[in-house]
Parts: C-alpha cells; sequence; structure tokens
C-alpha cells in the first residue's frame, strides 16, 4: 500500500531536483553570455547585429558559459540535498534563479543599433521581455519574503523619510527631465527646426494676450478678430500660463514651458503610485512617463496645450484617489480646481473627463463626485464645442474622419451615424499597421497593465476620438504629435491601479528596464542624439553654418521696429512672432503687412503669397543677410530680383 506513495514522492524529488538544476544551470550560463562581450571584448554592436564573433571567442564563450551554469547548478543542488526534503531552500532557489535565466537578452534592451528603422520589433520585445521578467519576479516574492520585509523593515512603506526621500527622488527626475530636454528644444528652435504652425501661432496668440487682444492670432489664418482662435480651440489655459510667458515673452518661453508643464506632470503620477505601492516601487512609474517616447517625442514639436492637459489630468487623477481614500476637503478642492484647469486646456480634453466621471459610477466609489466630474465633462465639451466655439467661425477638422462619414450626412454628426450603425467598418478602419503601433506604444512601456482588467480599458477612451478613429489624417496617430498627450496620464494611472501591491516590486523592475530601453533606442535622457517630432527628426550638434545662419536671422531681424506687422515663411515666423501682428505665407499674405521676412520657400502657398507681392509693386528688398531676405512696403522694388527669382523656382 506504501509503497506507490513512497515512489510518488520519490518521483517528485527528483522532478523537482532536476528542474533546480536546469534552473540554475539556465541561470548561470544566461548571466555569463550576458557579460560575455564585456568580458571577451569584443563589440556589443558587432555581436547583436552581424554575428560577428570569432570562432575562436565563439567555443571560449560557450563552453565557459555552461561550466559557470553547471557549477551554480551543482552547488544550488548540493544545498538542496543537504536541506533535505520539506524544506524552503528549493523554492527559494527557483524563485531567485528564474529570473536570471533571461539574462542574456539584457544586451539586447540597449543596443541602439539592433533596432534601427525597427520600431514595432522594438516595442515587441521589450514588452515580451518585461512581462517574462515581471512572471519570474512574480515568482520569487512569493518565495520568498523580500516584499515583506521591505514593508516592515529599514525601508517600511509608512517611513516618513522613505516617503521623503522617494518624493524628493521623483523631483528630481522632473528636474532633470527639465534641464536636459529643455535647453535641447532651444538648440532644435535656434537651428531652425521649429515652424509657424504651431509654435508662431501659439507665440502670437500669447502675445496678443499679454497686449490686450484676447485669443487673437493673425498667424493663425489672418484673423484679426478678438476671440477668433477660439473657432480652432477653447484653449483658456492660455490665462494660467500667461504670468510665465509674460517673464520673457517669446517662442523660447513657450517651450521652456512646455518642457516644465511634461517634466513635473511625473510628480503627481508618482504621488498616485505611492498612495497605492510602496514608496520605492512607485518611483518605477515616473521613470515609465518621463522615458515614453510618446511624452519625450512631441516636447519637440513646436507648443501645444496638451502639455499642459496632461500636467493638470495627473493632477486630477491624483487628486481623485486622494479624495476616495479621504473626504477631507483640500483633497476634494484640490479635485476639482485641477479638474477645472483640465477642461481649460481643450475641448477635446473633457471626453477624457466624463470617461474617468464614468468609472467611478462603474466601480461605485465616490458616487456624487462621479456624477458631478461626468456631467461636467459632457456638458463642458458639448457646450463649448457646439455652442460656444461656433459662435466665433466654423473649424471642425471632420474631413479627417471622411472614411467613416456616413452618406448623405455632414459634420460629425455623419461620423456618430457610422458609429451607430456599421461598428464592424469602423473596425476595419482601426485595424491598420500605424495604428497597431500607435497603440503599442501605449502599451509595451507599461507592460500592458491597463488591458489586464476590463474595466481599465476605459483608459483607452480619451484620446480615442482623437488618434484612432481618425482615417485621413495620419499625423494624429503617431506618437511623435501632441495627441498622445490625451493618453498618457490615463493609461498610467491606469497601470498604477493595475499593479497588486504584494508584487509591486515585480513590475517596478522591468518597468524600470523596459523604459530605460526606450530611453535609450528613442529617446534624450540618456544621452541620445536625436529624436523624432513631429513630422522630422530633431538633430542637436550644431555647425558652423548653423551657428551663421541663426546669427544672419537675428541681424536681419533687428532691421524690423517691433510694433510693425511681419509675414514670414514658416521656418523664419517662431523667430518674429513676439508682435501683435504676425501673417504666415503659408496661408495668406495678410493684410498688407509692413514687412516681408522670407527664407526657404517650402510651400507652394507661400511662393503665390510672395509673387502676389511682387506683383503689387509696393514692397521693395531693404536687406539681404545670407539665405533671408526682407522686404519692406513702400521700399524701392529695384533690388526684388534675387527675391523674384527664388519663388520663380517654386
Amino acid at each position: 500500500m506504501n509503497q506507490p506513495l513512497t515512489q510518488k514522492y520519490a518521483g517528485q524529488e527528483l522532478s523537482g531536483r532536476v528542474r533546480l538544476l536546469l534552473t540554475a544551470v539556465l541561470a548561470g550560463a544566461s548571466t555569463f553570455l550576458a557579460l560575455s562581450s564585456f568580458i571577451t571584448g569584443e563589440k556589443l554592436s558587432d555581436v547583436l547585429t552581424h554575428n560577428n564573433i570569432p570562432i575562436g571567442v565563439r567555443l571560449l564563450t560557450i563552453g565557459a558559459a555552461w561550466l559557470c551554469g553547471l557549477v551554480l547548478g551543482g552547488f544550488c543542488l548540493w544545498g538542496d540535498i543537504r536541506s533535505g526534503s520539506g524544506s524552503r531552500f528549493r523554492p527559494k532557489a527557483l524563485g531567485a534563479l528564474a529570473p536570471w535565466t533571461l539574462s542574456a537578452y539584457v544586451p539586447l534592451l540597449y543596443c541602439r543599433e539592433v533596432w534601427e528603422k525597427r520600431e514595432f520589433a522594438h516595442l515587441v520585445f521589450v514588452l515580451g521581455f518585461g512581462l517574462a521578467l515581471e512572471r519570474t519576479l512574480v515568482g520569487f516574492l512569493r518565495s520568498s519574503d523580500l516584499g515583506t520585509r521591505l514593508s516592515r523593515g529599514v525601508f517600511a512603506a509608512d517611513s516618513r523619510w522613505v516617503r521623503g526621500i522617494t518624493l524628493a527622488a521623483a523631483i528630481s527626475m522632473s528636474l532633470f527631465y527639465f534641464c536636459r530636454i529643455g535647453p535641447l528644444t532651444i538648440i532644435s528652435h535656434e537651428k531652425m527646426a521649429t515652424m509657424s504652425s504651431d509654435l508662431a501661432e501659439y507665440d502670437n496668440l500669447f502675445f496678443n494676450a499679454l497686449h490686450g487682444h484676447p485669443f487673437r492670432s493673425p498667424a493663425i489664418a489672418a484673423m484679426l478678430k478678438d476671440f477668433s482662435s477660439l473657432q480652432g480651440h477653447a484653449e483658456f489655459c492660455l490665462y494660467l500660463l500667461l504670468p510665465f510667458y509674460a517673464i520673457s515673452p517669446g517662442a523660447h518661453a513657450l517651450l521652456w514651458i512646455q518642457t516644465a508643464l511634461v517634466a513635473f506632470a511625473a510628480v503627481p503620477l508618482y504621488l498616485l503610485a505611492r498612495a497605492r505601492l510602496h514608496p520605492i516601487a512607485a518611483l518605477a512609474f515616473p521613470v515609465v512617463h518621463l522615458t515614453m517616447p510618446s511624452v519625450q517625442q512631441p516636447n519637440f514639436y513646436d507648443f501645444h496645450f496638451t502639455s499642459a492637459a496632461t500636467f493638470f489630468l495627473s493632477w486630477f487623477l491624483y487628486f481623485v484617489h486622494a479624495t476616495y481614500r479621504s473626504s477631507a476637503r483640500g483633497n476634494r478642492v484640490g479635485m476639482y480646481v485641477s479638474m477645472a484647469c483640465a477642461l481649460s486646456c481643450r475641448e477635446d480634453v473633457a471626453i477624457g473627463v466624463t470617461v474617468l466621471g464614468l468609472f467611478l459610477l462603474l466601480r461605485g466609489v465616490l458616487i456624487r463626485d462621479g456624477i458631478r466630474i461626468f456631467l461636467a465633462g459632457a456638458i463642458y465639451f458639448v457646450s463649448v464645442k457646439f455652442v460656444i466655439m461656433p459662435l466665433f467661425g466654423t473649424w471642425w477638422f471632420d474631413n479627417q474622419y471622411a472614411d467613416l462619414q456616413a452618406r448623405g450626412a455632414k459634420g460629425f454628426g455623419a461620423v456618430v451615424l457610422t458609429l451607430l450603425s456599421n461598428q464592424a467598418y469602423v473596425l476595419k478602419t482601426l485595424m491598420v499597421e500605424p495604428k497597431a503601433l500607435y497603440l503599442l506604444h501605449m502599451t509595451a512601456p507599461v507592460l500592458a497593465l491597463w488591458l489586464r482588467r476590463p474595466i481599465l480599458l476605459l483608459a483607452i477612451l480619451p484620446g480615442f476620438v482623437s488618434t484612432l478613429l481618425v482615417t485621413n489624417r495620419p499625423p494624429l496617430f503617431q506618437t511623435s504629435f501632441q495627441y498622445t498627450y490625451l493618453w498618457v496620464p490615463y493609461v498610467i494611472a491606469a497601470s498604477i491601479l493595475a499593479v497588486r501591491k504584494r508584487f509591486a516590486f515585480a513590475a517596478a523592475v522591468p518597468l524600470l528596464l523596459v523604459g530605460l530601453s526606450l530611453d535609450n533606442q528613442r529617446g534624450l535622457l540618456l544621452g541620445g542624439t536625436s529624436i523624432v517630432g513631429g513630422f522630422s527628426t530633431k538633430t542637436f550638434e550644431v555647425s558652423e553654418s548653423e551657428k551663421r545662419r541663426y546669427q544672419d536671422l537675428q541681424e536681419i531681424i533687428a532691421l524690423i521696429p517691433p510694433d510693425a506687422s511681419v509675414a514670414a515663411t514658416e521656418a523664419e515666423g517662431p523667430h518674429v512672432s513676439a508682435r501683435l501682428v504676425l501673417y504666415s505665407l503659408k496661408f495668406s499674405l495678410g493684410h498688407d503687412p509692413d514687412y516681408l521676412l522670407v527664407g526657404h520657400v517650402g510651400h507652394r502657398e507661400e511662393s503665390r503669397n510672395i509673387k502676389k507681392a511682387l506683383d503689387s509693386g509696393n514692397y521693395g528688398v531693404i536687406a539681404t543677410k545670407g539665405h533671408f531676405i526682407l522686404a519692406q512696403r513702400g521700399a524701392d522694388p529695384s533690388n526684388n530680383h534675387e527675391l523674384a527669382r527664388r519663388v520663380r523656382n517654386r
């Protein structure tokens, strides 16, 4: 009767020891292979991109790797035998060794050459690696008491000094981002990689507001009436940021403001994570935020109020959770103030606020506040988008949804009809590779955490209408544009909610490794030299010719009086937009501007408007400096030959 039972236990014991031996061998060999390029002196990029390893070195590496594995395996097997059956040695050893079996793949995370022009593959790899590492670390935490010791020992979660130090670390990360990225945005601007659309338009908007012309930006389609910019977007947040702009008006101020808003959004996200997780583990989430390509890349595409939205939304999400934990008056006031600030950034931010109210209702928490938030977001969006903004003109980009418009209907209502009547067709428009890549950018940096619980899938909705639903304007679903900021706070907050407190460190470690890999490949914090921002790749080495070009531009701008009206070409616009009247030659010649500032003529409409000015006989070239030409209304037109030749070639 006992013999089969004895055989069963003997078989389990043998199976367990074989599993321990194999895990230890793989862990040792994998770790050696991860370090082999440093040990042998071979160049990592050659090893990983071209498999370029001399045969002698290759054989030596294989032998040494498996020798290390066998030594470690023998040691672990000896320890298991010595500890006897029923001891905790084996599960602890298996838990501790399992993560090291992935070591051989770590160099792939940080070899930039491997993933050049392979963005999709890189994202898939880091996601797969992160998930595998998280799973093995969960096993490790289950088999050990490390989590308990961290929470109850010297690193206790409720320790004031731990909370204080980690908060200081989160603030320091934000400061590092600000000090690293801010100067690079200025370099990009001085290299003339910024454009009239959108930097000059917003600089002109701020400057007019500073001088008593609310919501007026002639750089936008030559509109001279106050409040005329409201037909494009309702960006009341302008007046919240205006005091900071007033310190040093100009395009450079907007670049610094945007960088600060993006950087310090990491602080409330850390506070939200700290409220749910161990303070040390919570530090992974500001790292995620600051290293995400979808955060860094749009920072280099001129200026947009969505950067302010991500800052205020991050605080809003934090205060919502703080109110849930404690109904203290300060938390509730912070919640509604940050919500109001977020709504003021753009009308489409209200979609996310509405979704958050719905989330609270579905979760059955903060019911009254959830109803208020839901109604505030919905009413604000409908009233601003369809009542207030049309009072100042019609400028609705419904053509970007052209493939979704139902026949016989117009405007966004035609899109709604399709959404309600033909969901299969809508799904077909979503299933394209660029949108899959976009969604992967929102998933891989956070290890798909927000996809693991059905209710957290609501995080897809705040940016859905402005990005994935679009069919005819690819920039809206590319991560180098500002619309990602409508996603990021919700995706990170939902990911924080998805982490199980007991296994917070199992998520934190791969989040850190994946975040650093993404920054190494597509970001700048670790010393990258280029980044995609908007339509182009930005570089930051300034050549002598670029220095001379910028100096030429400054010298020719010095000839323009500050109160003069100017019509400028696209790249030159942001450098003269801190004035009351600037026109973009890409859209219009404007209303008899005092000066024409012409550099590179890259658009057909620019050429047409310059020809119109020359044909009128009212403008004459008064200065030429390098590539730049300045013409003045009323000046002698006899020197217009070079300007005429330049536009004739277009």
